[in-house]
């Protein structure tokens, strides 16, 4: 028995209006349509689909994200997945609703302020279930949509290399415009493609598309995917990868000052960063132990709240924060895995990662009776305040980056982001001590004038203390080029000049 299609006459649409915004303005939300909305709420369901999903749309657009990046959707094999395995590229997933569903989803997100990235998979198709494979009959290598393709970590992938193989995924991702009214795309391992025959399609659905948001998952990133290969942006491993090491201790100032920046791209929003990380990061399909990670802390696969301690953890909800009010604050397109803006992890999620099903420790679906206790609100809380401060100063969404200050004994990071009169100063400081009664100095790289604080990551409201911060003082940068504060422990404090 084989998986199949039925061709249907699309159903009247309504569309509501709405504008993809443009590049330098997303704060992407990433979720899974089956678990976002299933344990603990009101459904108390074992699987979401796109239906259940609209009702948390106010959540995220509370929360100050103002785009949605659900994991694929398209149809694949069986009825519980990440998405990774399509079997047919056009359907939407059957357990999740029908086409018209879909496209009620996307509208409802619009009605919300919300743009729509859709995941698509075009490296390689599920090893069962897949439509496309013999297609045509003809065994070899899979038959005509895979022979000659490029071998992947997953099998062979489709033949990229013939022109109807790369008009059928022109057509596909032109669905998700036309359609579904999409407002970007995000592909999958672009390193598993070739990437000469990539750029066609990208080049025609720039074209066509040009205010859509094309991103790759092309990793480790390179400037060629955007520069050569035509995409918009791509993600930013290393913005993950590279915090977590600094907030265990491991050269935090060095490690944290190697992605705020933008090398080697024309933009800002060419890299999408994720501190708190993605789907990857968090997800584990192998009980607790994908990539030997029992073993292996650097490759273990955990919300990082758990990564760094646990969620009950003072210092590990500090270093959220912390990385959190960094990936705003730098240069790039801040995403966030879901809950990770409510703490979630251990022992609420069993083991701290997720997954999409039951497995030997747990269900791992979204728990939503954890997203409003005192430690998940604290996080919330602190994650639309940093988002607000991200829309409220177009410095921190312009192509603009210095670092004045690096104090290595003291583990302490200044960065200035500048759009005409808009200057922020982002101080970050990753060690244990405390400087109070506003004796920390940092230097404002040439910017004089008067200083309000925006942001104190340690503030008593998200999980902090009070007075740590900067509350009712307003300095002014002194004759020696510095700013006295207060600085928190494991903070980052941002400062706006008057």
């Amino acid at each position: 028995r084989r998986n199949g299609s039925v061709v249907m006459e699309p159903e009247p649409f309504s569309w509501a209006p709405f504008r993809t915004p443009r590049f330098e303005n997303f704060i992407i939300y990433q979720f899974h349509v089956g678990s976002f909305a299933g344990r603990g709420d009101q459904f108390n369901k074992a699987w979401s689909g796109f239906e259940d999903v609209e009702s948390k749309f106010s959540y995220i657009r509370e929360l100050g994200f103002n785009c949605i990046q659900p994991l694929p959707v398209q149809e694949y094999a069986m009825e519980r997945s990440w998405g990774y395995n399509p079997a047919s590229f056009f359907a939407p997933e059957s357990s999740y609703g029908s086409p018209y569903k879909l496209a009620q989803f996307v509208d409802a997100a619009h009605r919300q302020g919300l743009a729509v990235i859709f995941d698509v998979v075009y490296n390689h198709a599920g090893p069962g279930d897949n439509a496309l494979w013999e297609f045509d009959g003809y065994a070899h290598e899979g038959g005509i949509y895979f022979e000659g393709g490029q071998m992947t970590d997953w099998g062979r992938g489709p033949a990229w290399w013939k022109r109807e193989v790369q008009d059928f995924f022109y057509q596909n991702a032109r669905m998700f415009f036309e359609d579904y009214r999409a407002d970007g795309l995000r592909f999958d391992v672009t390193t598993q493609i070739n990437g000469e025959h990539l750029k066609l399609v990208i080049d025609d659905l720039r074209r066509e598309f040009p205010d859509k948001y094309l991103i790759a998952e092309h990793l480790p990133d390179h400037s060629w995917i955007v520069k050569t290969g035509r995409f918009c942006a791509t993600w930013d491993a290393d913005s993950h990868h590279e915090c977590q090491r600094a907030l265990a201790g491991q050269e935090p100032l060095n490690k944290v000052k190697s992605f705020l920046g933008w090398e080697g791209y024309d933009h800002a929003w060419n890299l999408v960063k994720y501190t708190l990380g993605s789907h990857d990061d968090v997800g584990d399909q192998n009980n607790g132990n994908a990539e030997d990670g029992l073993t292996n802390w650097d490759k273990r696969h955990r919300y990082f709240v758990d990564q760094l301690g646990g969620r009950e953890n003072w210092w590990a909800q500090a270093k959220c924060r912390l990385a959190w009010a960094i990936n705003v604050a730098m240069p790039g397109t801040p995403m966030m895995f879901m809950g990770a803006e409510c703490h979630m992890g251990s022992p609420h999620v069993s083991w701290g990662y997720w997954h999409d099903g039951p497995d030997v420790h747990g269900d791992h679906r979204f728990n939503w009776s954890i997203a409003g206790d005192p430690i998940g609100i604290e996080m919330r809380r602190l994650v639309a305040t940093c988002n607000a401060i991200r829309w409220q100063n177009p410095a921190l969404r312009a192509d603009s980056l210095t670092i004045p200050h690096e104090d290595h004994t003291n583990q302490v990071l200044g960065f200035v982001r500048q759009l005409y009169d808009n200057v922020v100063l982002t101080v970050v400081n990753l060690s244990e001590q405390d400087f109070g009664n506003h004796s920390y100095g940092v230097r404002a790289g040439g910017h004089n004038g008067q200083w309000t604080q925006i942001l104190c990551t340690q503030d008593a409201a998200f999980g902090g203390w009070d007075g740590a911060g900067n509350a009712f003082h307003d300095p002014w940068t002194q004759p020696d080029g510095h700013v006295y504060i207060n600085l928190p422990k494991w903070s980052v404090v941002m400062l706006r000049r008057k």
